[in-house]
Parts: structure tokens; sequence; C-alpha cells
């Protein structure tokens, strides 16, 4: 029977507040790992982190800005040895590349890029000492093509494919894998909030009122992705099952991209 067992692995995933890193954290804790919960919101990190010991799991936080490389090797100096590091963390804007904010754009790179950086260049020695880990960067579709008025967003997630595929060469060796996921639109708060953006739909010329509906038509399957069937694949991801698996981008999507 395939099954997969991770008492005893502990795992760190960074936005792991809500979404997809939410999920995540669940569906470890679920199999066993004793999970950390790294991000920015104390309120919801709380919440999380007492419905998983609710059911049983393991779980603790910690507040945690990616974007602040001293305050992420702060954190993982104090979780100590890591077994599974899961890159979550993550923002979106839209914008015309001519209206650009540029702090902004700074900002999401921080988050979506450099945070990934922070957190991977943490963990790796303890990786590397013991001669195992897994790393798993969630990427997107958008990091496979492009799409106007999401510049920002599409150079993080192409770059985070491109830093997976590198860094997984270099830890290959000591039997660490490194992976991306891939999702496309998955029913999360921040996919809620692009479909509710009057900006977003302006510049696309679609009406507000039916850019769910559009978004939808455009997913072969005909739906969106559940956040949990990212935790799935994730699991396999991080399960020894998967132990020849790196370098890789893996696509979550529904169809809507197939390279």
């Amino acid at each position: 029977m395939f099954t997969i067992d991770l008492t005893g692995k502990i795992v760190a995933i960074t936005g792991a507040s809500q979404g997809i890193g939410k999920a995540i954290a669940e569906v470890f804790a679920s199999c066993g790992a004793s999970v950390f919960l790294l991000s920015r919101d104390k309120t919801k990190l709380e919440e999380t982190t007492k419905q998983i010991k609710g059911k049983g799991g393991s779980a603790k936080y910690f507040i945690l800005d990616v974007s602040k490389n001293e305050q992420v090797e702060k954190v993982f100096n104090e979780i100590g040895n890591l077994d599974i590091l899961v890159n979550n963390a993550g923002v979106y804007f839209t914008s015309p590349l001519i209206e650009m904010d540029l702090n902004k754009w700074r900002n999401l790179l921080d988050i979506n890029l450099n945070g990934a950086m922070y957190c991977t260049k943490a963990v790796l020695p303890s990786m590397i000492k013991k001669k195992s880990g897994r790393i798993i960067n969630i990427s997107s579709v958008s990091g496979k093509f492009g799409e106007p008025f999401s510049s920002a967003y599409n150079a993080s997630k192409f770059a985070l494919i491109g830093f997976t595929q590198a860094i997984a060469q270099e830890a290959a060796r000591n039997k660490i894998t490194v992976n991306a996921i891939c999702p496309g639109w998955v029913e999360t708060k921040m996919a809620e909030d692009i479909l509710h953006d009057e900006k977003f739909a302006s510049l696309h010329g679609i009406p507000i009122q039916e850019l769910k509906e559009t978004s939808i038509q455009a997913v072969p399957i005909g739906r969106y992705i559940h956040p949990k069937e990212v935790g799935y694949l994730a699991l396999y991801l991080a399960s020894d099952y998967a132990s020849a698996i790196t370098g890789q981008a893996i696509n979550i999507c529904g169809g809507v991209c197939m390279h």
C-alpha cells in the first residue's frame, strides 16, 4: 500500500498562515511531521496552529518576514536541523510596466524570490551535513509563460524556477532534492482578491462581474485547484518515493499549462 509517514520529520513552511501554505502544513502534520508555520500574520498563525493541534498534529509558529535575511537566520537557528523546507510565501499585484511602482516591484521580488533564497541558504548547511533534505519552492504557471500587467509576479516566478534548477544541481550530491510546484488558479484569498480587483478586470478588458467565470473557462478541467491538492503534491515530493525527482517544475493547474 502507498502510504507516506513523516513521523520524526521537521518541516518549515513559509506563508503558512493561510491558503496553500496552510493546506501544506495541515497535510504534512496529518502524516506525522512536526510542522513549523512561518508568516507575518500572528493572529492567523495562532489560529492555524491551534487547528492543527486540535486534530492531533504537532505545530509551532514563528512570526517571520522572509524578505528580512536577519529574521530568517534567527528563526532557522531557533528551529535547528530541518528535514523539509517549503518556500511558499508570496505576494501579487497587477500593473502596466509604464506605471510600475518601483517600491512595490522591489518588495514583491524581496518576498517571492529573495525570501526563498534566504530560507534555502539558511537550511542548506545542516542538510548537507546530514546528506538528506527536501526543498520545495511554490512557483506558479506564471513562471512558465508571460502575462500582461503581471510582469513583477512573472519575473519572480520565472526566477524561482531557475533558482530551483540551479540549487537542485548544487545539492544533488548530498542527497537533497529541490523542486518547484507550479499551481494555476487555486482557491485562496490571493486568487479571490485578484478576481475582485477592478484594476485587474479593467486592464484585461473584462467586466468585473464576469472575471471569475472567464478565469474558470480558461481551465480545461473547469474548476479551480483546491489548496490541499497542492499539499498532496508537496507531500509526495517530500517523501522517499520522490528521491529521484529533483530540479523539476511540476504543474498543478488543471491543464492551463502543459509544459
